[in-house]
């Protein structure tokens, strides 16, 4: 298994931090599991072990008798180091923070998010987030995440041959439910949040390599490795963009919001067409171009891509080819 596949292919998921009080935020993770038929393993931790959601649960991590490979972090941010350090001691690689109070709150989050970063790198564990409101895969069931759409009486998962990477969580599990309402399948979901260690480019990067995957959809409030992501448009896989942050105001919300750093629109606006992404100015839009690409059929890992033009002038089929062409 790749470092990364935990995120939406898990063999067990920790929830530290869990709580079974009704719509408590620690609780929704494994209600979400429950409920869409995950089958891996699903283990609430809390120090005074009760149960939650009618499982058993353990005072740490160390003490789940069975594999895990991912964590979901929801506890206060000033204890949020301490269950990275169980995470590494127990031989989870993957972390999903879920706590807020880091960069995006100002210096003091700031120093403790660099503390959370420098200790994950020194232990060898890869972390998404902080502040984020987590993942989902699908095909497996596996929503490892607390975003209240997954609570809806009428919510059903939608599998599909797309991924979708959000540095935003309410906006982009808001996009996932415009998805699944007009049938667009998402395969992934990944909500990437302050991006301490984890980015949303890395991410997409590893979703590239999914078999299955036919393209990838993204809202981002900041891109740090351009080239990572052309490479990946280079190796045939197509991607669309949700860029924010065009405004000097947009940016300055972006940094309140996420803690993410802008760089001049139009340098980035060059920088993404030359990389052969798409860029679209909406949600709607990029749901559309999503459902351009859900058309894509995919063989044997392979994209194959063919676009017919039926039209009754000439010059218009022309003018059709080279815009299919540029």
């Amino acid at each position: 298994m790749s470092s990364l596949r935990p995120l939406w292919a898990a063999r067990g998921v920790a929830v530290i931090g869990a709580s079974d009080r009704t719509g408590a935020i620690g609780r929704l993770p494994v209600q979400f599991l429950q409920r869409y038929g995950y089958a891996g393993g699903i283990y609430p931790i809390r120090p005074d072990g009760a149960p939650v959601a009618g499982l058993t649960s353990y005072g740490s991590v160390a003490e789940v008798p069975d594999s895990v490979d991912l964590a979901m972090v929801m506890v206060a941010a000033d204890k949020v180091v301490d269950a990275v350090r169980d995470c590494a001691a127990a031989g989870v690689p993957v972390v999903v923070v879920c706590s807020s109070g880091f960069a995006e709150t100002g210096e003091a989050g700031a120093a403790l998010q660099d503390e959370l970063v420098a200790t994950a790198r020194e232990l060898g564990v890869r972390v998404l987030g902080p502040n984020c409101i987590g993942t989902v895969g699908t095909a497996s069931g596996q929503v490892s995440s607390f975003s209240p759409l997954f609570s809806g009486e009428r919510t059903e998962l939608v599998p599909g041959t797309l991924g979708f990477v959000s540095q935003s969580g309410a906006l982009g599990y808001g996009a996932v439910s415009l998805a699944f309402e007009r049938g667009l399948g998402l395969g992934w979901v990944v909500n990437t949040g302050n991006e301490a260690d984890l980015t949303a480019t890395e991410v997409m990067a590893e979703l590239a390599t999914e078999p299955g995957c036919a393209g990838l959809l993204a809202y981002a409030e900041s891109l740090g490795d351009l080239p990572t992501l052309a490479k990946v448009v280079a190796g045939g896989m197509p991607v669309a963009l949700l860029k924010a942050g065009r405004s000097e105001a947009g940016a300055q919300a972006a940094a309140s919001h996420t803690g993410a750093l802008a760089a001049q629109d139009r340098v980035v606006d060059a920088a993404l067409r030359q990389a052969g992404v798409v860029r679209v100015d909406d949600v709607d839009e990029l749901l559309d171009v999503g459902d351009v690409m859900g058309l894509v059929e995919v063989v044997r890992g392979r994209s194959i891509r063919r676009v017919a033009v039926v039209t009754t002038s000439g010059g218009s089929g022309i003018l059709a080819a080279d815009a299919i062409e540029a």
